[in-house]
């Protein structure tokens, strides 16, 4: 039977400029703060195009913008229309392993080393020289290829290979937008996890929902995989503050009471600013590049397996901003908190994704379920997006305000999943019940057809700042 897409709920903006599109499903409507935002967004000059609402749509503290955000332009870039965390995202490993084999002793083990490998948010010492991170900037996945001996099949599963585009290929005008102090950052902020809510999870297939999908995928009932959230760290928020601080002073204008603004994708600023998101989302790629290679070593080591694989599955960021093809021209899609989910007609001569559509990782909070999915043909309307998890009920201020480290702890225990933590951050922020349905939620992205689910996952264990 084929599934036909539910309409969008299209919204004229009072202030003129482009509609706004909500692709909410049953979802929760935005509330009246968020959809201010919306407005103000949608009214940028240069934003000619819809923005699309996600089903996971959120305010969070600080942002000019909702997270669950997705909108293309043709010839400008609107910065702060996307979170200092640039390259934030996620990427799925394969175990292979049934769900038995994780026995609470073996958890304990893998996890106590992981955290003792991986940090929350740097190394003691520098694990990096500065010639290295420069190198990272500017070639991402390849160097990290180089590095680990990575293959073909590994890369072709990393969006863009981890390697971002730019418009030259002198280093120097790439590395020249980038500050020192990020540059610093990198020394001892690589292969680190990140507090918040970045996290590993172990994760089980409960539920096969695409048989053929499922199995092309090489995801089967009772297997496990690992889920990995994080991003460039400090190289990006670090990168990305200072040149919010340089555009802000030369771009905002005094009698607007937007934070909003766009400048020309072809001036010295804009050239600059999409250097800049290239050269930290290469950084961002890398670093969970470097953390999967930490935790493939110590899974052989715990689980006294040295041929082990866990293959990667997919990587794919949510915070970006690039120049992409999308209904036959070339436009700057802008994702703050939208996984790029390319449908297969979309992925025509990859590898591994053109009969399928790229898989799509869709983390609920740690408390609840997750699912993994492929990109379906409705994608093209959010400009091949998805959104990237549940998303928020409660900001963070209102979590911890709702909830306790005490209350989160025992809730998890009650559900049987393992908590592990390094303590640098207030656990009650990432209360489950601070974070929407994750069912309602990717009941909407089918309804829209931007996404088919092929699995349910459980939650076994999850590694937290």
């Amino acid at each position: 039977m084929t599934l036909t897409p539910a309409r969008s709920t299209e919204i004229a903006n009072a202030r003129g400029g482009a509609p706004i599109r909500l692709f909410l499903g049953g979802a929760t409507m935005p509330d009246a703060e968020t959809m201010a935002q919306l407005e103000q967004l949608s009214a940028t000059a240069g934003v000619s195009h819809p923005v699309a609402v996600l089903p996971d749509i959120h305010r969070k503290g600080g942002n000019s913008s909702p997270t669950g955000t997705c909108f293309a332009t043709t010839d400008t870039l609107v910065p702060r229309a996307v979170d200092t965390g640039i390259c934030c995202g996620i990427r799925v490993i394969r175990t292979g392993l049934e769900a038995r084999v994780f026995t609470p002793g073996v958890m304990d083990a893998l996890f106590g080393e992981l955290m003792a490998t991986v940090p929350v948010v740097e190394h003691a010492e520098d694990v990096l020289s500065e010639g290295e991170v420069r190198d990272i900037l500017l070639r991402g996945g390849a160097w990290s290829r180089e590095r680990y001996g990575l293959d073909d099949d590994e890369m072709s599963r990393i969006e863009d290979a981890g390697t971002m585009p730019t418009d030259t290929d002198d280093p120097d005008a790439i590395l020249a937008a980038i500050p020192g102090k990020a540059l610093r950052k990198g020394r001892r902020g690589y292969g680190t996890i990140g507090a918040g809510n970045h996290f590993l999870e172990l994760q089980e297939v409960t539920e096969v929902l695409d048989e053929s999908l499922a199995r092309e995928l090489g995801l089967r009932l009772g297997d496990t995989v690992f889920m990995l959230h994080t991003g460039s760290r400090g190289v990006g928020s670090k990168t990305m503050k200072a040149q919010f601080e340089e555009l802000d002073a030369r771009w905002r204008t005094p009698e607007s009471p937007s934070p909003i603004y766009a400048l020309p994708a072809d001036s010295e600023d804009g050239r600059r600013f999409a250097r800049a998101v290239s050269a930290v989302s290469n950084f961002g790629f890398a670093n969970r590049i470097a953390i999967t290679e930490r935790l493939r070593e110590a899974a052989r080591r715990t689980l006294h397996e040295p041929s082990l694989r866990l293959p990667l599955l997919v990587d794919c960021a949510h915070v970006s901003i690039k120049a992409e093809r999308w209904n036959g021209q070339t436009v700057w899609i802008h994702r703050n908190g939208g996984s790029r989910a390319l449908p297969p007609s979309a992925s025509l001569g990859h590898p591994r994704f053109a009969t399928t559509g790229q898989p799509i990782p869709i983390p609920g909070s740690m408390g609840d379920a997750s699912y993994i999915g492929v990109a379906a043909e409705g994608a093209v309307q959010t400009y091949h997006s998805v959104n990237h998890g549940a998303g928020r009920v409660l900001d963070k201020p209102e979590a911890t305000a709702k909830y306790s480290t005490a209350d989160v702890q025992r809730e998890m225990y009650e559900k049987g999943i393992r908590l592990y933590r390094y303590g640098a951050g207030d656990i009650a922020e990432q209360a489950p019940g601070s974070f929407k349905d994750i069912s309602q939620v990717v009941q909407a992205m089918r309804a829209h057809a931007l996404a088919t689910l092929v699995v349910r996952l459980k939650p076994l264990a999850t590694l937290k700042g």
